[in-house]
């Protein structure tokens, strides 16, 4: 059977012509011993949408519905003919009929994870034997992605049951014919070795099927083939799909706001401390030894990225703004005068770590760092100008560094990844650069200066071209460096931000490539766990977290930071799916924080506290294992909630 693109319109035929994908005959792994052996089906029947396959041991019946232009289920029952109980792993194939150009397995390859120096899986084998990676790794259960300008073609499990859920999924190219195959496995397999953790590998997994005499095994899957809206972007329309087949979680339960504020300014609260006689948020809690949560010993105040020192001192001035807690705003002030005075570098750059005062010109930032940190100098300076309080030096640390990168901008690297605080250039790959664009938008927007404007326009328009465009955005998660989920946030931020001040339709066009981009790497679906996993203990709901990175293959709650710039992108656009998403993100990034009561691992959690890592696959750090939670209670998942709920404060105003 074959998917064809007939007048534009994407049908079911049993001919090749104008074929788009073609649904090849099933395969199957069968143990003997100690060995799996592979065997395909010949076809034998069928007719119109349904297809049967046999050998002496097994008959396959195909049934393919469309859903809709794009959308196609394939229905398959596969019984054991034979008089005996069999054990296999099934195997779904489907091989585009046209050019490939590049190909996606959402949260672990982007065409093969080319970017990076890290040890992550990377192209389509290891060792010579293709990869087959388990279900729970993607955003979209078992999916992967071929493309060109033209065509895609996506190949994804149901979650209509466990049974169809529990899967495995590959991308593999014939050496010989050159052929293209996505193939989607029953139930898990990890193959030829399992990636467990940063740069780490264990043994290969295999689970089986267990078919007694006679007995039948039925799955659900689907099949999006699509024209890209925009070239590389053949996800984008699978996302959509996405949202419809696997729902949204409006049933969980969310913290009142107000709760949550509280809860929250108590956790940041506990991270104030000082470094030396200077006043900061240090980076947050670990489990010691001794079974307590204590300060990281590394004396971390970082100005953004984990730290969120000017962030949390926003939110503590909107502490003072709307609840009356003086001594939040006294706090704020005292820990931005700090950063402003003694953290800006001659040359104009912001130092990311607070002990930096000490050596500024030796010290070395970052553009994340740097680029949020400014920004969120801008949105306190904008702030306490509203509620009557001047601090022109928060405005002059953030143009310090603007200036700086107008004078810098490369049209090779753009701005780079890291700079020595003296002006010297000491890392320049990756996306990470675009986290500059949005102090540049914004200082904009306060002052009417132009130049900023140009610069922000042109760096966008840069890394836009060079990055994004390609589905590849990269760096932006500080601890590795891969193809990453982070980089992507200041690429919508800006661009929204670019849409309202300008009413250009190509920012309003580069925030939805972005947020297509982001959402690639949230998970749609709730995974199968066993019942003493702590994400069925927990009641904790995996749909609306995001996985971080090629190289980091865990789930956490940085969607937070984007949730009220989606919400604007469903009023710009009017397009109600991203409004739905940023409730799917925002949802599922208020669970399981301190409330007081909260024990996990046999020690209470401090109130609004919130642990880094959720290990959704099998990926972990340390003794980090399938279906639990770490206990690094770090300080930005705290900072970005609170952002959320001050603009939800705002709204209700």
């Amino acid at each position: 059977m074959y998917i064809s693109c007939m007048n534009n319109k994407f049908t079911l035929s049993s001919g090749s012509d104008n074929a788009v994908v073609c649904l090849q005959a099933p395969l199957y792994r069968e143990a003997e011993g100690e060995q799996i052996a592979e065997y395909e089906l010949r076809e034998t029947g069928g007719q119109g949408s349904t297809a049967v396959y046999e050998d002496a041991a097994n008959r396959v019946t195909l049934t393919v519905e469309q859903k809709k232009d794009t959308l196609f289920y394939i229905r398959r029952r596969w019984e054991n003919l034979s008089d005996r109980a069999r054990k296999i792993q099934t195997v779904l194939r489907v091989s585009p009929c046209f050019d490939v150009a590049k190909y996606l397995i959402p949260c672990v390859s982007v065409n093969g994870n080319v970017f990076g120096a890290g040890l992550e899986p990377k192209g389509l084998e290891r060792d010579g034997e293709k990869w087959i990676f388990g279900y729970d790794r993607e955003a979209i259960p078992a999916c992967t992605l071929t493309e060109n300008a033209d065509f895609a073609c996506a190949l994804f499990a149901s979650a209509e049951d466990a049974a169809s859920l529990v899967s495995s999924c590959s991308v593999s190219r014939d050496h010989e014919s050159g052929a293209w195959y996505q193939e989607l496995f029953h139930p898990v397999i990890e193959k030829p070795v399992t990636y467990s953790t940063r740069d780490g590998y264990a043994e290969g997994y295999d689970s089986f099927i267990e078919l007694g005499a006679g007995e039948v095994f039925e799955t659900g899957m689907y099949l999006c083939v699509n024209r890209p809206r925009w070239e590389n972007f053949g996800i984008a329309e699978v996302l959509d799909q996405a949202l419809g087949l696997y729902g949204d979680n409006s049933d969980m339960f969310v913290p009142e706001k107000k709760a949550l504020w509280d809860r929250s300014i108590a956790f940041a609260r506990s991270l104030m401390t000082h470094y030396k006689d200077k006043k900061g948020f240090i980076i947050g809690f670990h489990r010691n030894q001794d079974d307590e949560f204590v300060y990281r010993e590394d004396e971390c105040f970082e100005l953004a990225w984990c730290g969120q020192n000017i962030l949390f001192s926003r939110m503590f001035i909107e502490d003072w703004a709307r609840f009356g807690h003086k001594e939040s705003l006294d706090d704020a002030l005292e820990i931005l005068d700090t950063r402003a005075s003694f953290c800006t570098a001659k040359s104009g750059l912001l130092a990311a770590q607070l002990k930096d005062y000490e050596d500024l010109d030796n010290a070395e930032a970052d553009t994340c760092n740097m680029g949020y940190g400014a920004y969120e100098f801008l949105r306190c300076w904008e702030r306490l100008r509203e509620l009557g309080i001047d601090k022109p030096a928060y405005l002059e640390a953030a143009r310090g560094l603007c200036d700086f990168f107008c004078a810098h901008f490369s049209p090779e690297y753009g701005f780079g990844k890291a700079w020595r605080l003296d002006g010297v250039c000491t890392s320049e790959g990756g996306s990470i650069g675009a986290f500059v664009i949005c102090p540049l938008v914004k200082i904009y927007a306060l002052t009417k200066e132009e130049k900023y404007l140009a610069m922000a326009e042109k760096a966008l328009k840069y890394y836009v071209e060079r990055d994004l465009d390609k589905f590849c955005c990269t760096a932006g998660a500080l601890d590795t460096s891969c193809v990453d989920k982070e980089t992507s946030a200041p690429f919508i931020m800006s661009a929204v931000m670019l849409y309202e001040l300008t009413g250009k339709p190509v920012y309003l066009e580069y925030a939805e490539k972005a947020a297509y981009y982001f959402t690639s790497w949230m998970f749609h679906y709730q995974p199968v766990y066993a019942p003493s996993s702590e994400i069925v203990r927990y009641n904790v709901c995996v749909k609306g977290l995001t996985s971080v990175s090629a190289q980091h293959h865990h789930l956490d709650m940085y969607a937070g930071i984007v949730v009220p710039y989606l919400r604007r992108l469903a009023d710009l656009t009017g397009d109600e799916k991203w409004r739905v998403r940023a409730d799917m993100m925002w949802n599922a990034v208020t669970q399981f924080i301190g409330d007081g009561e909260l024990t996990v691992h046999g020690l209470l959690r401090p109130v609004g506290s919130q642990n880094e890592a959720l290990f959704h696959c099998r990926w972990g750090f340390g003794t980090g294992k399938r279906g639990n939670l770490n206990d690094w209670l770090v300080a930005w998942p705290c900072a970005f909630r609170m952002s959320v709920l001050a603009e939800d404060f705002k709204e209700q105003e």
